[in-house]
C-alpha cells in the first residue's frame, strides 16, 4: 500500500543511512534530516489554483481598463469628466488586479514551501538551491526569471516516484515540458505586464501610447492565462505524483537503481 494512510512509523525509529544494525543488538534511534513528516498539499493545491484563477479573470479586467481608457481618450479627447471616470476605472482595476496576484503568489508560494518539504524526505538528492530560495526566487530582481523554474524542476524530479530515494544531484534529472511552458508563459506575460505599466506612468499619455499599452496588456493576459492553466496542471501533477510515491523517507528506504526515465517526460 502507498499513500498518506499506508506507512507512518516513527520516523526516529530507523539506522542512519548506511548503518548497520547487529543481530540482535538494540537498534539505537537516529535523528531523521527533518524535523516533520509527509504532509498532504492537495487542500492547499486547489487554494492556490482557485486564486490563480482569480487572478486571471483580474488580468483580463485590467486588459479592458486599458481599452476604456483609450476609448475614452479618442472618443471624447476633451471630456476631463469621461476621462477621470476612465483613469478611476483603470486605477481601481489596477489595484483589485494586484491584489488579486499577491493573494495567488502567496497561497502558491506556501504551497511550493510544504510540497518541497515532502521532496526532501523523499530522495536524498541535492537541490540546485536551499529551500530559502522557494520564497526568495521570486522576490530577487534578474534570478526571479530563471531560478524558481529551477525550484519547481527539482521539486517535481524528487517527487517522482521514478526517482531513486538515494540519488545523490537532482540536477542531472531532465525538466518536463509541463514546467518548461508554465514558464515561458509566465515569464511573457510578466515582462509584458511590467512593460505595460509602466508606460502608463511616463506623464500624461497621448492616444498611442494608451492604444500600445492596451495592445500588450491584452497579449499579456493572454500569456497569464496560458500560464495559469498550465499551473494549475502543474500543482495537481506534483500532488499526484507526491500521492503516488510511497511515504517512505529516503533514509529508511532500500537501495536499488534507479529506472528508466525518459528525457523530458
Amino acid at each position: 500500500m502507498t499513500g498518506p494512510s499506508a506507512y507512518e512509523p516513527n520516523p526516529y525509529d530507523v539506522p542512519a543511512y548506511g548503518e548497520r544494525t547487529p543481530a540482535g543488538a538494540q537498534r539505537v534511534p537516529q535523528p531523521p534530516p527533518m524535523d516533520r513528516w509527509f504532509t498532504s498539499e492537495q487542500a492547499m493545491g486547489l487554494s492556490a489554483s482557485i486564486l490563480i484563477g482569480v487572478d486571471t479573470v483580474a488580468s483580463w479586467a485590467s486588459a479592458w481598463a486599458d481599452w476604456n481608457s483609450y476609448g475614452a481618450l479618442k472618443s471624447y479627447p476633451g471630456d476631463d469628466a469621461k476621462l477621470a471616470e476612465a483613469d478611476l476605472i483603470s486605477g481601481s482595476t489596477g489595484i483589485v488586479s494586484a491584489l488579486a496576484l499577491f493573494a495567488a503568489a502567496v497561497v502558491f508560494i506556501v504551497w511550493l514551501w510544504r510540497v518541497r518539504w515532502n521532496a526532501e524526505m523523499f530522495c536524498r538528492g541535492e537541490h540546485r538551491l536551499t529551500r530559502g530560495w522557494v520564497l526568495g526566487s521570486w522576490i530577487c530582481p534578474v534570478v526571479n526569471l530563471w531560478y524558481p523554474k529551477w525550484v519547481v524542476d527539482d521539486i517535481v524530479a524528487a517527487s517522482d516516484p521514478r526517482t531513486s530515494p538515494h540519488t545523490v544531484s537532482l540536477r542531472s534529472i531532465p525538466g518536463t515540458r509541463l514546467v518548461w511552458a508554465w514558464w515561458i508563459t509566465w515569464v511573457v506575460g510578466l515582462v509584458l505586464g511590467n512593460v505595460a505599466q509602466r508606460s502608463t506612468l511616463d506623464g500624461v499619455p497621448q492616444l498611442g501610447e494608451l492604444r500600445t499599452n492596451a495592445v500588450l496588456s491584452s497579449i499579456s493576459a493572454v500569456a497569464t492565462t496560458a500560464a495559469a492553466v498550465l499551473a494549475m496542471m502543474l500543482i495537481k501533477r506534483i500532488n499526484d505524483l507526491q500521492i503516488s510515491r510511497p511515504w517512505t523517507p529516503w533514509w529508511a528506504a532500500d537501495q536499488a537503481p534507479p529506472p528508466f526515465r525518459s528525457p523530458g517526460s
